[in-house]
């Protein structure tokens, strides 16, 4: 049976208390693996067949489908952005195979135990607490992700620039957590992941809206 393993790991990785509210994690597969970089890594099933290629991480799950290989970070209650600032994530990914349904996961767990959970079928990838949040995108090519939320309660995800899902997070088990990866037990996968980033940023400002406005009007012109 094919069972999801939400990140909801017992052992965490402590996260100084002491940081400013801003703050910012880039993984970004040069020549290390995440676990090497602060990320705490799970696996079953042995783990996957892993390289870094051309600053790419390659997760190769396909010997098992019992594989999971994912990372995890837990900021300890500190995870959320205060207001005037916007959580953000952001990730470039190619899924190249599926055996089936779906397997690579992204998860952002708010500090109230609310979270979100992205699947990953060949070309498609929706909300595991509201599968009707979803969007369809061209396969085994890259894109980039982008997850937005000012109140950890409705986010936008964006898909190459463009707006691709929104809806809100859902009450789950796990708190003050981000993962990503291999997660899915009972189906198996090839992924190809270029960098994982996120953190707290300040809001943009009224005249950076402006800008941004205008140069949507002067593009559609």
């Amino acid at each position: 049976m094919m069972r999801i393993l939400c990140f909801l790991s017992v052992v965490t990785l402590s996260v100084s208390g002491g940081r400013a509210d801003e703050y910012w994690f880039a993984y970004e597969a040069t020549d290390r693996f995440p676990e090497e970089e602060g990320w705490r890594r799970f696996t079953t099933g042995g783990g996957a067949v892993r390289s870094l290629e051309n600053g790419q991480l390659i997760i190769d799950g396909r010997r098992s489908i019992e594989i999971t290989d994912r990372y995890e970070m837990n900021l300890e209650g500190n995870l959320d952005p205060d207001p005037g600032e916007r959580f953000v994530a952001r990730w470039r990914v190619r899924v190249d195979e599926v055996s089936s349904n779906f397997d690579a996961a992204v998860a952002i767990e708010a500090d109230d135990n609310r979270a979100v959970l992205f699947l990953y079928e060949e070309n498609r990838v929706f909300n595991w607490y509201d599968p009707a949040a979803s969007a369809q995108f061209t396969p085994r090519v890259f894109h980039d992700f982008e997850f937005r939320s000012s109140d950890m309660r409705a986010y936008e995800l964006r898909i190459d620039g463009l707006l691709a899902v929104s809806g809100s997070f859902r009450p789950s088990l796990g708190e003050s957590r981000v993962g990503w990866g291999d997660a899915t037990q009972g189906t198996s996968s090839l992924t190809t992941w270029d960098y994982f980033r996120f953190g707290v940023v300040p809001e943009p400002g009224p005249v950076v809206m402006l800008l941004i406005t205008l140069t949507a009007m002067l593009r559609r012109r």
